[in-house]
């Protein structure tokens, strides 16, 4: 009995699935990705080999020295909108700076005196772009700082007032005028 080629049809996908895992060689999970590669020294691994099996083990230190390797950047705890977008074009800055762009290429090509002067201010630093770009996010943050310091001051003068039931008391005249005082 012949059997047309129709009929096997359904045997392909079947025989794709089936063979998948013995093709794919071995592959590390290394935290949460996967990689066809060893994981980085001392870190937790879980090797998957052609059975699909996974046995866990973690990496060795190699017995050669490692290359120096970068101090990770901080990471910041809260950047505004404003802060960060100003990052992300010092970051853009930085790339145009080390794919030969100069300064006055650049400054040529500002719109703005702010552009201008984020310019002048990536140029003047050393590091790669993320440490540029914390360093312009910490710098922005920092010069808003005492907007946020002022807001928390009249946050607890309006608590003071608040809190004080009698008008005529000292202290809640006191709070009340500093509130006024502060701008609040």
């Amino acid at each position: 009995m012949q059997r047309s080629p129709r009929s096997l049809f359904w045997l392909v996908p079947l025989l794709g699935t089936l063979c998948s895992p013995v093709l794919a060689g071995t592959m590390f999970r290394c935290g949460s990705s996967y990689q066809d590669r060893p994981c980085d020294a001392g870190q937790p691994a879980k090797v998957i080999g052609g059975s699909g099996v996974a046995r866990e083990h973690v990496v060795s230190a190699p017995t050669s020295a490692p290359a120096a390797v970068p101090a990770p950047v901080p990471v910041l705890a809260r950047v505004d909108a404003e802060c960060a977008a100003m990052g992300n074009r010092a970051k853009q800055i930085v790339w145009a700076k080390e794919s030969g762009k100069t300064a006055e290429v650049q400054l040529a090509a500002a719109t703005s005196e702010d552009a201008r002067r984020l310019i002048s201010d990536v140029y003047s630093r050393r590091g790669t772009s993320l440490e540029v770009r914390h360093g312009v996010e910490t710098d922005c943050m920092a010069a808003k700082a005492p907007t946020t310091g002022l807001a928390n001051i009249c946050q607890v003068l309006k608590g003071q007032v608040d809190a004080e039931t009698d008008p005529n008391n000292r202290q809640r005249q006191a709070a009340a005028k500093a509130w006024r005082d502060a701008g609040c």
